[in-house]
């Protein structure tokens, strides 16, 4: 009896302790929304092939009483329009969800909308963008493509499309006259040849003395049975010994660096065209970690093999990029021209560069060319040309397949201001000025020429043209 009397003052004073404590305040309870953590896409980025990502769902953790999750919803827009959507019951506080559209989606940009609720109407959405690339693509590779026989249509710097460490020249085009002939040819049935005649481009890692024009070295030699893929700007070659342009690159480095052979080799497409019965594309490729090579290929006509003649009338090609500068030769990473400012500066544009068979240069500007501040204007703008650069004087060249020189004070092509020794002002006005050819194509009788200049130490200007 004493017992149970006891127990009984004990639990009263308890209760009584608990009440005597007036300002106690058990914490808020707090039901927070539930969350989503997108995985990449796996599957569906090209067309018709299924879809495929994961969702990774959480309320909280696992045995919490609060909420659970309840469900996921989802819906695939593209132009505004709703076209697939669905939906997922979810129990618990954790969940993975992988998204599955059979079949995937036509060829374009997307947007994926998700919410995820819990039992207590809690919700959180997201989004994803993505692109679908068609699965045959609108530029047609099949044929037989080449090396484009020009100057830079062999690169290699420290980034995509930078030619800082070897940029092939116009003579080293003739030198490597075998390697040039060259064919690659893609199948409509997605087969691959290489055919390199009798003789091809060797170097020192392929056991000659010093590079070379040599007898087609194996694994290297076209004698392979290769294939290929094409998807989006993606094109894979594979097979032993198959490559495009130098068979020591490849996405894993250099076999000349002793990086061993790969059976496959993915190539990025760049700046596809087609002009009359001819195409070009630039292949670029990572080489091991920051080694960019860039492949010029051609498909078609080109200009019959022979010469460009720089002969005839230029101006600058009339479209974003035709100049700019950065650290590097053929870099723009300081500066380029915009499409806007084609039609701002139309009457730079429309500056006539003419290269006489005699050897005479002269240039028209009419009665307006683009004039900076350093020529007297208050402000960058159209204006009447100024002397020495307005096109009076004589003026002659020299061109010996990759250097141009511009004979004359005030000879110039393009802007002015850039010459050898620096830039105007701070540089005076030279006699000649020198530029380096690194591209001079004819395609359908319409010619285009890329000049590089270096204008003192680390800055290099790029100006494309295009004859008249």
């Amino acid at each position: 009896m004493r017992t149970q009397f006891t127990k009984l003052f004990l639990l009263v004073a308890l209760v009584s302790g608990i009440w005597s404590c007036d300002n106690y305040e058990f914490p808020p309870v707090v039901d927070t929304p539930p969350t989503l953590t997108l995985r990449p896409i796996t599957s569906g980025l090209i067309e018709g092939q299924d879809f495929r990502m994961e969702v990774v769902l959480s309320d909280g953790v696992e045995g919490s009483t609060i909420s659970t999750l309840e469900s996921l919803n989802y819906d695939f827009i593209r132009g505004g329009a709703v076209i697939f959507s669905g939906s997922e019951v979810l129990t618990g506080d954790n969940a993975t969800v992988t998204i599955v559209v059979p079949g995937g989606f036509e060829p374009g940009n997307y947007t994926l909308d998700l919410t995820v609720r819990d039992t207590n109407g809690n919700a959180s959405s997201t989004v994803r963008s993505f692109t679908v690339a068609p699965l045959r693509p609108a530029f047609d590779i099949t044929g037989t493509w080449l090396v484009e026989p020009v100057a830079g249509s062999l690169a290699v710097g420290p980034g995509p499309g930078n030619g800082e460490w070897f940029s092939i020249s116009q003579a080293d085009v003739a030198t490597r006259a075998c390697f040039y002939d060259d064919t690659y040819t893609f199948g409509a049935d997605g087969s691959f040849t290489i055919d390199m005649g009798e003789q091809t481009w060797l170097e020192t890692w392929q056991g000659v003395a010093a590079d070379q024009c040599g007898t087609p070295v194996a694994p290297f030699d076209g004698s392979g049975t290769y294939q290929y893929s094409y998807t989006g700007n993606t094109l894979t070659v594979s097979g032993e010994g198959a490559f495009i342009g130098l068979a020591k690159v490849h996405n894993a480095g250099e076999i000349s660096n002793g990086v061993p052979a790969q059976d496959e080799i993915t190539y990025t497409i760049i700046d596809p065209v087609q002009e009359g019965n001819t195409r070009r594309m630039t292949l670029r490729i990572e080489a091991g970690s920051g080694v960019w090579w860039d492949f010029k290929m051609i498909s078609g006509e080109i200009a019959g093999g022979d010469e460009v003649s720089l002969v005839g009338d230029w101006k600058m090609e009339p479209i974003a990029g035709s100049f700019g500068v950065g650290p590097t030769e053929g870099s723009t990473e300081w500066f380029a021209n915009s499409a806007t400012d084609v039609t701002t500066r139309a009457c730079f544009f429309d500056d006539v560069y003419t290269f006489g068979a005699d050897g005479s240069f002269s240039y028209e500007m009419g009665d307006q060319t683009w004039l900076e501040a350093w020529q007297g204007v208050a402000a960058d703008a159209c204006g009447a040309p100024v002397a020495p650069h307005d096109g009076s004087g004589t003026y002659s060249y020299t061109f010996d397949g990759s250097s141009l020189t511009l004979i004359g004070a005030g000879a110039h092509v393009a802007l002015p201001k850039a010459v050898n020794a620096g830039e105007l002002p701070n540089v005076e006005v030279p006699d000649n000025v020198t530029y380096k050819v690194v591209s001079l194509t004819e395609s359908g009788g319409v010619k285009k020429m890329t000049l590089y200049i270096e204008t003192g130490t680390g800055v290099w200007w790029t100006f494309k043209l295009i004859s008249e």
